[in-house]
């Protein structure tokens, strides 16, 4: 068998082979969603993507006999390294086949790269940032992920603990059938109810829907900042970089499923569900044309999923219910809007809070995932 070659991508046409790869990866696996080529090539690229304003990233390819076997992007985000105790950097776009020699090339490469830039240790997958496709999928592979979720075989954990790996930690996606919930909410648990319609009188909060998309935006991403701050690994976004996120969206928003509590006038939670684009994406092939477009349009009209993406509660407004009342608004507007089912992702394993939650009102942990580190 031929020996493992590691190339650093420099041309555009090796940016799209680097794109193209992981339809090697996943040939057959019904569960993959793949991304739009157009658009991942522009993720990738320098001037394109506004994370490049605040880091840098290196794409590599495993070649075997000169095919390519693999790839990966080590990254550092020297905006999160502000917030960080220990020089960290990244590693994503991990892609590789069955093939433990190609891993191990890959990220003896990766390593290389941030320990030159002064990195003691690096972490990951992560497609750049953590709130996007984190993780190894551990357990779960067995239906679609939802947008901004992954899906990997399972012989990439074996091959991240084989090369000396650890965990780092875990998050997990929820489920929650329409059948479960029951119409009308009847199979909520009664003390989730109780809790909630207490929450509305005694704290005297109201919940509002999306009303000024401009506005609305600056809001949720104080509330963003504000509510996730104490988790191991939250990473503050800045206003610019929660409005792209923001406007990513913005085709998916449903002022129906964006919810804010407010206590006399002021904002101090929110809930944020979109109707699942992956369901549409599954269906394209990574194309648009020649026919895409026809197919978003057929199968956005038939989207039966929503993700529910964004929850947070200040912190002095915590134990009041509140995070109960705005989880019974959003079923009833996924109820009223007629989807299938409301998927709740991803749940960091430390925020016991709402995986209790999630539990308590019969949802389903269907996804499991798990991120990596090594000192390097």
């Amino acid at each position: 068998m031929s020996s493992i070659t590691i190339q650093e991508v420099t041309t555009r046409r090796d940016v799209r082979a680097f794109v193209r790869f992981p339809w090697r990866v996943y040939k057959g696996d019904p569960n993959w969603v793949p991304p739009l080529i157009s658009e991942q090539i522009n993720y990738l690229t320098p001037g394109k993507n506004p994370f490049f304003q605040h880091a840098e990233a290196a794409l590599f390819l495993a070649r075997r006999g000169g095919e390519i076997v693999g790839t990966v992007a080590p990254f550092i985000n020297y905006h999160d390294l502000k917030h960080e105790e220990k020089k960290v950097g990244g590693f994503g776009f991990f892609e590789v086949l069955n093939d433990y020699a190609a891993t191990e090339a890959l990220l003896d490469a990766a390593c290389a790269w941030v320990k030159e830039r002064g990195m003691e240790l690096i972490r990951g997958p992560y497609s750049f940032t953590r709130n996007d496709r984190p993780g190894i999928l551990i357990e779960g592979s067995d239906c679609p992920p939802v947008v901004l979720a992954g899906h990997t075989p399972p012989y990439y954990k074996d091959f991240l603990e084989q090369y000396g790996m650890e965990k780092h930690g875990d998050s997990y996606a929820w489920r929650a059938m329409r059948s479960q919930i029951g119409e009308e909410l009847r199979n909520v648990p009664p003390e989730i109810l109780r809790v909630g319609e207490a929450a509305r009188k005694a704290s005297n909060v109201t919940i509002r829907k999306l009303r000024n998309w401009d506005e609305d935006v600056a809001i949720a991403g104080h509330l963003f900042n504000a509510t996730l701050s104490q988790y191991r690994d939250f990473m503050p976004m800045t206003e610019e970089q929660f409005r792209r996120f923001a406007d990513q969206l913005r085709p998916l928003v449903d002022p129906d499923l964006a919810l804010f509590a407010e206590i006399g006038g002021e904002a101090i939670g929110f809930a944020v569900a979109i109707p699942d684009p992956n369901r549409i994406l599954i269906h394209l092939n990574g194309r648009l044309f020649p026919f895409g477009w026809l197919k978003m349009w057929w199968h956005a009209k038939r989207i039966d999923v929503v993700t529910y993406k964004l929850m947070g509660v200040l912190p002095e407004y915590r134990r009041r219910g509140i995070d109960a009342l705005l989880y019974l608004d959003m079923l009833e507007a996924v109820f009223d809007k007629g989807y299938r089912w409301l998927d709740g992702s991803l749940t960091s394993e430390q925020n016991l809070l709402v995986n209790l939650l999630a539990g308590r009102l019969g949802a389903e942990r269907y996804k499991h995932y798990r991120v990596y580190e090594k000192p390097v």
